[in-house]
């Protein structure tokens, strides 16, 4: 994401709105911004269509927004994947993990390899402009067993130790994970 920030420090107006009805995924992104440009949020839904990639739903949702509202709009999707299956559970692992649940994910992992990457496409777009893409990627491994911390974390978080700490997700703090993440 570093070719992002650069833009967002050359950006003349420093005010971004994103796309989201996550507080939660709203203030980690104030949070990462604040010394580089005020974020202000829009309560509104993306469309995430199936057979799309988190790529082109970024890049479609942005590009969207920024016309409906006439400002410079930010969204994110992300997704899991797997090395053992590249597409699964991809843009859908809160879908999967309701279908699944852990004990069914860890079932299908018997035996094949546990390396995961979470993978974020960022779509940026100014009005009456072409929309960018931003990737980001978190790289790591899937434990043996889920933590039982609670709620408040994603289903991954309690799954996925990062390779840059060695930690799950879940034990880590916003800032730290922030430090490394995606």
């Amino acid at each position: 994401f570093i070719s992002f920030i650069y833009l967002c420090c050359n950006m003349e107006k420093r005010k971004l709105s994103l796309i989201t009805t996550n507080l939660e995924k709203y203030n980690e992104i104030k949070m990462l911004m604040l010394d580089i440009v005020d974020v202000d949020r829009i309560e509104d839904n993306k469309v995430e269509l199936k057979e799309e990639s988190i790529e082109q739903t970024a890049l479609g949702n942005a590009q969207f927004f920024a016309r409906k509202y006439n400002k410079t709009i930010i969204i994110d999707d992300a997704g899991l994947f797997f090395e053992a299956f590249p597409k699964f559970p991809g843009a859908h692992p809160k879908l999967m993990y309701q279908l699944l649940g852990y004990k069914g994910l860890f079932k299908l992992l018997e035996g094949e390899s546990r390396k995961v990457v979470f993978r974020c496409a960022l779509g940026y777009c100014e009005p009456n402009k072409d929309p960018q893409l931003f990737i980001g990627e978190m790289a790591g491994k899937i434990a043996d067993k889920p933590s039982t911390k609670g709620n408040e974390y994603m289903p991954y978080e309690r799954i996925f130790i990062a390779d840059a700490s060695n930690k799950l997700v879940c034990d880590m703090s916003r800032e730290d994970k922030n430090k490394i993440s995606h």
